[in-house]
């Protein structure tokens, strides 16, 4: 059910808010697109030292994703570009990872197009609604798909076996559950335009 905090109200795009792009919550998640260079350089090293650092960059890249919202809103730093550049950077990160697992592990294909499918149709869906309507928040259950997914991600790139499957089916459940969570506001948009 959409909230008033389902889609925010766009801010004033004056030269003051041009001002709100140069924070530390946007830096925050641009470099977590960043981070997905050293990850993919160490994961492909498929050795001990060079999984630690693979490990240890996607614990700082998860720590980007908490830490730019929690200094948006203490800062009151929140903007359009921001409710943008954060999901943008999880996708991208996500969807990094999981191509690459899907090209050098066991990670299901098919699967991997569902992220890619669901993350493009947000996309899409997103830009129109932030052109037409206001900019959209993400939701939490999208937020917690998307964390379950980077678990999932962690568990296939290291192939830590006992629990890999178990998780993945709970991921996809998680998956699913976001996917229908964004019908209500794919049906309010469609209801203003």
């Amino acid at each position: 059910m959409p909230t008033p905090h389902t889609l925010a109200e766009s801010p004033d795009r004056s030269r003051a808010n041009i001002r709100n792009w140069w924070t530390i919550s946007n830096f925050l998640s641009f470099s977590r697109v960043l981070l997905l260079i050293p990850i993919l350089f160490f994961l492909h090293q498929n050795t001990s030292s060079g999984n630690l650092l693979a490990f240890g960059f996607m614990m700082l890249a998860a720590a980007t994703d908490w830490f730019d919202g929690f200094l948006a809103r203490r800062f009151h730093q929140q903007s359009d570009f921001g409710r943008i550049m954060d999901p943008l950077s999880d996708k991208i990160c996500v969807g990094g990872i999981a191509l690459y697992l899907t090209l050098y592990r066991d990670f299901p294909k098919w699967f991997l197009i569902l992220i890619l499918a669901r993350d493009f149709t947000i996309l899409i869906l997103g830009l129109f609604m932030t052109v037409r309507v206001k900019v959209p928040e993400s939701n939490w259950p999208g937020k917690v798909a998307v964390t379950a997914m980077a678990m999932v991600l962690i568990v296939f790139a290291f192939d830590i076996k006992p629990v890999k499957w178990p998780f993945f089916w709970i991921m996809v459940a998680l998956f699913l559950i976001s996917v229908v969570s964004y019908l209500p506001r794919m049906k309010q948009f469609l209801n203003q335009s």
